[in-house]
């Protein structure tokens, strides 16, 4: 597939990542956040993690580390803590007794639950004034851009 290298690709390119600094440089991610913690008081930083152990677990740190692409400690450091918390459990690998597994407790999707529906609440917000094809197109060109971006498995 040929690459578009026009100017009119330049801008708009240009324009996707202004849009990008724009909306990590905006209240909306601390807003997030805030509505993430009030959902059950926990850290905001754990949800992401809920997220994925829920997406791919029951799962090895490492492994969850590594599909992550974060630091394998880092993540021991983050389980530790949502296990402390009650949000994940461990469990025994039934092919090595050797092995945990980490996986959601019912608390943990109960927070989940709770921090999807705040977080669609912002959205409704943020896209009132905006009609339902431009919210569904929306959605459709992030996934695709996620898609893209996240590349073949």
């Amino acid at each position: 597939m040929a690459i578009d290298r026009s100017e009119d690709r330049r801008r708009a390119l240009v324009g996707i990542e202004q849009a990008f600094a724009a909306l990590t440089a905006s209240p909306v991610p601390a807003r997030m956040r805030r509505s993430m913690a009030a959902v059950g008081g926990h850290d905001p930083g754990g949800f992401p993690m809920l997220r994925w152990i829920e997406a791919w677990g029951p799962l090895r740190v490492t492994d969850l580390a590594e599909r992550a692409g974060l630091d394998a400690s880092t993540v021991s450091r983050r389980v530790r803590d949502l296990e402390g918390e009650g949000l994940v459990v461990r469990t025994g690998d039934e092919d090595d007794q050797r092995v945990s597994l980490i996986a959601l407790a019912p608390l943990g999707r109960r927070i989940l639950t709770r921090a999807r529906e705040a977080h669609r609440r912002i959205l409704e917000e943020t896209l009132a004034g905006w009609p339902t094809e431009d919210v569904a197109a929306f959605g459709e060109l992030l996934r695709r851009f996620s898609s893209a971006l996240a590349g073949p498995d």
